[in-house]
C-alpha cells in the first residue's frame, strides 16, 4: 500500500524543483533557507547585471555582436552551462524535499513521477535549446557564406577613376593668409573623414546568377553596383544591363591585354569567364568574382571591393519561405521559363497589370521573362521583387523563420566579403538611409544598346555621387508601387 505522506512529499518535491528550475533558490524556501538566499541573490544579481549590460548597448553594437563567431560560441557555451546549473539546482531541491526514491510500491505512481520530471526538464530545456539553435544557425551562416580568406579590390585605371565633383567634395579650399585667424586663436581640428581601407567609398556588386543543372557556368543576369560614402552613409545604386558588350578591364591586367577593345561577349558572361579562365585574373582567391568586379570598376570608374551572388533557386526558396510576395505588375506578361531544377516543372507566367501575389517560381518567371519586353524592363522587375521581399517581412517574421533562411542563404549565396570585416560593414549599413538612395538604370534612350557607353556611364556615376538626379545622363528607376 502507498504511503500517503510519501506521495504528498513527492508532489511537494516536484513543485519545489519546478520553482528552483525557473529561478534558482525559489524552491528551497522552507527546506534550506541559507542555500535559498544564496542562490536567489546570485541568480537575480546575474540576471539584473546581464539585462542592464545588454540594455545599455546600442542596436548597432548588438547587431555587430551577432556576427562575431567568438561571441556566438560564448553564447552557446553559456546556454549549456546555465542549463546544467538549473538542472542541478532542481535536482538538489527535489532530493532535499523528498528524501525518497522515485520507486514506490505502485508502478503507476512511479511512471507518473517520471512523466512529471520529464515535463519539468522539457520546460527548463526549451529556452536554452532555442538560444543554442539560433546561435548555431548564425554561426553556420557566418562560416559557410563569409569564408573568404583574402579579398582583392578591383581598381579602375587611373584615367577611368571617377572623382566626386568639386561641389560635393568634403575637403574645403585652402584658406588665404587673410582668412587665417589671429595667432592667439586655436582653431578646432576638423574630424577626419571615415574611409574603407583608405577609400572614401565602399562599393559592392550585387549579382543574380542563372546557373542551373542544364547550364555550364553562371551567367549574371542581374548586375547592380551599390556605392556608399563611408563618411556620410549617402548611397547610390546602378543597374547595369546584362547585354552590354565590350566592357573593358583595368590597364595592364592579363584580361585587358587579351581584349584591349573590350570583352566581345555580353556582360553577364564575365563572371563565367573568370570561372573558365582564372589565369586572366591571377593572384586572387576568387577569379570569377574579381573578373566581374574588374569590368564594372572600369565601367563605372569606382574601385569595387566586394561582390555578392545569389542563384535563382535561392531566390525561389527565400520567397516561398515567407509565403510569397505582393507586387504591382506594370505590364502584361505571358511566357514559359524552362525548369531551374532537373525534373522540375517549367514556369508558366501569365499576368495582367495590377496587384498580384507571387510564389517563388512565379516571381522568378516574372523577373526572367523577356517575351514582348526587354532586358531593361526586366531590370526594373528584378529590383521590385527584391524590394518586395525585403519590405514585406517584419523582423519578427524573419526571426521565426531564421534557421530555415540560414540554410537557404548558406546554400545559394556566395560572396568574397571576409568575415572579419562583416562587423564594419554592418556598422556602415546602419548609417544608410534606404529611402534616399539614388537609383540609376542605364537604359535607352539615354544609354544605347550594344556596346557599353563607358564615358557616358562614368559621367552619370559622377553625377549620382553628388546625390542628384538631374540631367539627361541620369534615368531614375521606375516606381514599384501602384499609382495613387
Amino acid at each position: 500500500m502507498v504511503n500517503p505522506r510519501r506521495e504528498i512529499r513527492g508532489r511537494h518535491a516536484l513543485t519545489a524543483a519546478a520553482l528552483s528550475a525557473l529561478l534558482p533558490g525559489f524552491g528551497h524556501f522552507g527546506y534550506n533557507n541559507r542555500r535559498a538566499y544564496a542562490l536567489i541573490i546570485a541568480s537575480v544579481g546575474a540576471m539584473v547585471a546581464a539585462v542592464a549590460y545588454v540594455s545599455t548597448r546600442s542596436s548597432t553594437t548588438l547587431l555587430i555582436w551577432s556576427v562575431s563567431p567568438a561571441r556566438l560560441r560564448l553564447v552557446i557555451v553559456g546556454a549549456v552551462v546555465l542549463l546544467l546549473l538549473r538542472i542541478a539546482v532542481a535536482v538538489d531541491v527535489y532530493l532535499t524535499v523528498s528524501r525518497m526514491r522515485l520507486l514506490t510500491e505502485r508502478g503507476a505512481l512511479r511512471l507518473w513521477s517520471v512523466v512529471r520530471i520529464v515535463v519539468l526538464f522539457a520546460i527548463v530545456l526549451l529556452p536554452h535549446a532555442l538560444v543554442i539553435r539560433y546561435a548555431s544557425a548564425q554561426l553556420h551562416l557566418l562560416t559557410q557564406v563569409f569564408a573568404a580568406a583574402e579579398t582583392e579590390a578591383a581598381t579602375p585605371s587611373p584615367a577611368a577613376a571617377v572623382t566626386v565633383p568639386e561641389a560635393a567634395t568634403r575637403t574645403p579650399e585652402a584658406p588665404t593668409v587673410a582668412d587665417l585667424p589671429p595667432p592667439t586663436t586655436v582653431p578646432a581640428a576638423a574630424p577626419s573623414p571615415q574611409t574603407w581601407d583608405g577609400a572614401e567609398r565602399l562599393t559592392i556588386v550585387l549579382l543574380g546568377g542563372d546557373g542551373g543543372f542544364d547550364r555550364v557556368g553562371v551567367r549574371t543576369d542581374t548586375i547592380i553596383v551599390v556605392s556608399i560614402d563611408v563618411d556620410t552613409g549617402a548611397a547610390a545604386a546602378f543597374n547595369v544591363p546584362r547585354n552590354w558588350r565590350h566592357l573593358t578591364f583595368p590597364d595592364g591586367t592579363p584580361a585587358a591585354l587579351r581584349w584591349p577593345d573590350g570583352y566581345p561577349e555580353i556582360a553577364n558572361e564575365i563572371y563565367g569567364l573568370g570561372q573558365r579562365s582564372p589565369q586572366l585574373f591571377p593572384d586572387v582567391e576568387d577569379a570569377a568574382g574579381h573578373a566581374i568586379k574588374s569590368a564594372l570598376a572600369e565601367l563605372t570608374g569606382l574601385p569595387i571591393q566586394y561582390h555578392v551572388l545569389i542563384d535563382m533557386e535561392g531566390l525561389v526558396k527565400a520567397i516561398d519561405l515567407f509565403g510569397g510576395i505582393d507586387i504591382y505588375v506594370t505590364e502584361a506578361i505571358n511566357d514559359r521559363i524552362r525548369p531551374i531544377t532537373e525534373g522540375g516543372p517549367p514556369i508558366d507566367i501569365v499576368v495582367e497589370p495590377g496587384e498580384h501575389h507571387f510564389d517563388g517560381l512565379t516571381a522568378l518567371g516574372y523577373v526572367r521573362s523577356r517575351r514582348g519586353s526587354s532586358d531593361y524592363h526586366r531590370m526594373t522587375r528584378q529590383r521590385c521583387v527584391i524590394e518586395a521581399l525585403i519590405d514585406q517581412n517584419s523582423p519578427l517574421e524573419i526571426l521565426v523563420r531564421y534557421p530555415a533562411l540560414v540554410e537557404t542563404v548558406s546554400r545559394h549565396v556566395h560572396t568574397d566579403i571576409p568575415l572579419d570585416r562583416l562587423d564594419e560593414l554592418l556598422a556602415l549599413s546602419r548609417t544608410v538611409d534606404t529611402s534616399r538612395i539614388v537609383t540609376v538604370n542605364f537604359i535607352p534612350p539615354e544609354f544605347p544598346r550594344g556596346s557599353a557607353p563607358i564615358a557616358k556611364v562614368r559621367a552619370a556615376v559622377a553625377q549620382a555621387l553628388r546625390g542628384t538626379a538631374e540631367g539627361a545622363n541620369v534615368s531614375l528607376a521606375e516606381s514599384c508601387q501602384a499609382p495613387a
